[in-house]
């Protein structure tokens, strides 16, 4: 799970928030595979929970890719799904996390929605990799600290 700064937070919901604009969906979320929501654009237009969608969301794609690999095909890259009045598009970025844009398709139709993905899909797999490389630098610093050089009984005072 990417363990988000506020800085990399904003930069995500303005990203997302731009990308449910241009594509004038209801709502456009950024999922990882395991269900956590990550980040949501900015939206009045939906009030769903988001985290039971976003769990939801992981188990579908799941099944799908499933599916998809007893078909015979290895990769399961989109998935459209349609209600009578919305669309949900869920695409899949370095095969770790969902990205979804809810519309309503009186509003906007899955065309629109594709080609504004595409718009954004570079800028945010470049944020995504950012975020990710600081979490492992991040983390290979504390693989490095030996907390037995480190006297308990001075750091306090």
């Amino acid at each position: 799970m990417l363990t988000l700064r506020p800085e990399e937070d904003e930069k995500l919901r303005k990203l997302l928030t731009e990308l449910n604009r241009e594509s004038k969906s209801k709502i456009v979320l950024l999922i990882d595979k395991s269900g956590q929501l990550i980040s949501r654009s900015e939206s009045p237009a939906f009030s769903s929970d988001d985290i039971t969608f976003a769990s939801l969301t992981a188990g579908n794609v799941a099944a799908s890719e499933a599916l998809s690999k007893l078909l015979g095909d290895k990769n399961l890259n989109h998935m459209f799904t349609e209600t009578e009045e919305e669309g949900i598009y869920m695409i899949l970025i370095d095969g770790k996390y969902i990205l979804v844009s809810i519309f309503n398709k009186s509003v906007s139709n899955l065309g629109i929605v594709r080609v504004k993905i595409k718009k954004y899909y570079k800028k945010l797999v470049d944020l995504l990799r950012q975020i990710e490389s600081r979490i492992e630098e991040e983390s290979s610093i504390a693989e490095q600290l030996n907390v037995e050089d480190i006297d308990l009984d001075t750091l306090f005072e």
